[in-house]
């Protein structure tokens, strides 16, 4: 149930933002920039990946060799909520660049709380923490945060239960080690 629930929440967080990109945070892209990539950023660089990411073009190959630019141009990824959502979501699936990810996802909490990113941000925060690094405290600050900062959001009823079924699995632990003792 949790990795079907993080699967669904990773990909309404990839999804496109319904809001236009302001120029600013844009570029020089433009509706069709899918064939205009090449021409208008180097394709070997943050602003092409982010672009062919935004796109949903992206190949996991590329997804792989984002990571090291998305790193390199911090700057550009801290300048918009939707660069910090998807850099995160990017170097949160690398085994060493999983760290940036976090603080990219953070960043995102901080900086723009009131952005629709914002509370998902958050929960992927908690699923990072909760299934890949088994941090169930953790991954309840995280979920803590979401139902208390954003009451009413629609992520918060999958908070609460994996925050349920977080104290369900650490009861059920604590009683096979007391079990366990028991019989020793």
């Amino acid at each position: 149930m949790r990795m079907t629930l993080f699967t669904f929440v990773l990909l309404l967080s990839c999804s496109g933002s319904t809001e236009p990109m302001d120029k600013e945070q844009s570029g020089s892209a433009s509706p069709g920039h899918e064939q205009s990539l090449g021409r208008g950023y180097a394709t070997d660089s943050a602003l092409y990946y982010l672009m062919k990411i935004d796109s949903a073009t992206a190949t996991s190959e590329e997804l792989a060799r984002a990571m090291k630019h998305l790193i390199a141009a911090d700057s550009l990824v801290k300048s918009s909520p939707k660069y910090l959502m998807q850099s995160g979501l990017v170097l949160l699936s690398g085994e060493r660049e999983a760290l940036y990810g976090v603080n990219y996802l953070i960043a995102l909490t901080r900086k723009y709380p009131e952005h629709a990113f914002a509370p998902e941000a958050l929960m992927q925060l908690a699923l990072f923490f909760d299934n890949r690094l088994g941090d169930s405290d953790k991954a309840n600050a995280f979920l803590s945060t979401l139902i208390n900062r954003y009451p009413n959001h629609k992520l918060v009823p999958q908070a609460q239960q994996i925050m349920e079924l977080n104290s369900q699995s650490a009861s059920g632990e604590l009683e096979t080690v007391q079990t366990w003792l028991k019989n020793k």
